[in-house]
């Protein structure tokens, strides 16, 4: 498992906060679409909800590597698998992390 990075973590210390453990937690690095190597950042699998916390896509013209077909085929096939996949900048999270993570929590009601 690849360790989690500081963009994540900035979203897994919103969830632990604000989900105040009455919402389960995310497994982080999910691997999906077997036997792709593609992974969400976190993910709620029992729920098929996933979150992406995206960094160089925000900083690179063009989008980065988040913008590739290779990543967007990602998400239309985790689409198509029925995943529900948020994305959200460090800086929506630092910004508004309650209101990201309460988007995550309404997916879940």
């Amino acid at each position: 498992m690849r360790s989690v990075t500081d963009k994540a973590q900035l979203f897994l210390y919103a969830w632990n906060v604000i989900s105040r453990g009455k919402y389960p937690a995310p497994v982080d690095e999910y691997r999906f679409a077997l036997p792709r190597r593609w992974r969400f950042d976190f993910a709620w699998v029992s729920q098929k909800i996933a979150v992406e916390v995206e960094g160089n896509a925000w900083h690179v013209r063009g989008g980065g590597k988040h913008m590739q077909d290779s990543d967007l085929q990602k998400y239309n096939i985790a689409t198509a698998q029925g995943w529900r996949v948020f994305r959200f900048s460090p800086k929506m999270l630092k910004d508004n992390p309650a209101g990201c993570i309460e988007m995550v929590i309404g997916a879940m009601k």
